[in-house]
């Protein structure tokens, strides 16, 4: 008989207080949850903090007990300022927190769409002992992310390679990637796949309307050892008839699990609920968190 974790999903429901994410795992790749969904308040509590300067701050855990992250519109733990820069980041709440730069700039990925457009992380994975970092064009106004690309580091962060010819995603379609936290080096992963989830248009609320606000969570997965090979992924597009869920290679086919994007533009000031934020899988609780945010409050989902 199957495990809870095995029958459950990798999927993401809207209800009428905000878009709520559905995530469980099973053996033969990710199905819609049928859980309970809420959203909770959370209690203000301490927090352990370093010295560091920048701002998202996506990060995974590598095979050597190290935790990396990366930085946009920052310094990091250093005196260079960078659009996006890689950190490794050391010590534990208790003793405090240390850090140093890796690789700042155009060691990172280039920008893809031209002048008036700038770079910033947007999801990390540390797999079988590399890391990556998913690197998207963001308009100097904060309000448009049009391509996004994958870059791999074989050696803990120090050098970083991709696909120099073109961006992996471009037209604003899955150019905010925020890959799955599987734990550490991606031990926790219940089969060999790798998951990331996408937003299309920008990475929060556009404030000028000039793109289309994201309202919708995507998934996608992909090989453990051909996550830079954009012809891999498979997004997931539906469910069958026997509640399994479907994938197809042609991006056009994806789809939100139900689907109801218009309760997720509801937050305060009518802002999108759905943001560029985080999304890990809490194996004590066996539960799935996505924490996002709008300019005005923060959102924490989850299933329950």
């Amino acid at each position: 008989m199957r495990s809870r974790r095995t029958r459950h999903a990798l999927g993401v429901v809207a209800t009428s207080l905000a878009a709520l994410l559905a995530l469980s795992a099973c053996g033969t790749g990710p199905t819609p949850s049928s859980g309970v969904l809420d959203v909770r308040h959370l209690a203000d509590a301490n927090s352990a903090a370093a010295v560091a300067d920048g701002d998202l701050w996506p990060s995974c855990w590598s095979d050597d007990d190290e935790l990396y992250a990366a930085f946009g519109d920052g310094n990091g733990f250093g005196v260079e300022f960078a659009d996006v820069g890689m950190t490794r980041i050391t010590g534990t709440p208790q003793a405090g927190f240390d850090g140093e730069n890796l690789a700042l700039g155009d060691e990172l990925g280039q920008v893809w769409s031209g002048e008036g457009f700038t770079r910033k992380p947007t999801g990390m994975a540390c797999v079988d002992g590399d890391l990556y970092l998913a690197v998207q064009d963001l308009r100097l106004d904060f309000n448009e992310v049009p391509a996004a690309t994958i870059a791999r580091s074989n050696d803990k962060g120090e050098t970083w390679t991709w696909e120099l010819r073109a961006p992996m995603f471009d037209d604003g379609v899955f150019t905010t990637i925020m890959f799955l936290d599987y734990g550490r080096d991606y031990a926790q992963a219940p089969d060999a796949d790798v998951y990331a989830y996408g937003l299309d248009g920008n990475w929060r609320d556009s404030f000028d309307d000039s793109v289309a606000d994201p309202q919708d969570l995507y998934l996608a997965r992909m090989p453990h050892d051909e996550i830079q090979d954009r012809t891999a992924w498979e997004f997931f597009a539906g469910s069958n008839d026997d509640g399994e869920p479907t994938w197809s290679r042609i991006i056009d086919d994806r789809v939100l699990y139900p689907g109801d994007a218009a309760n997720a533009q509801g937050g305060a000031a009518n802002l999108t609920v759905i943001s560029q934020g985080s999304i890990v899988y809490d194996d004590p609780l066996d539960t799935y968190l996505y924490t996002s945010w709008t300019e005005l409050t923060f959102e924490l989902y989850y299933d329950i």
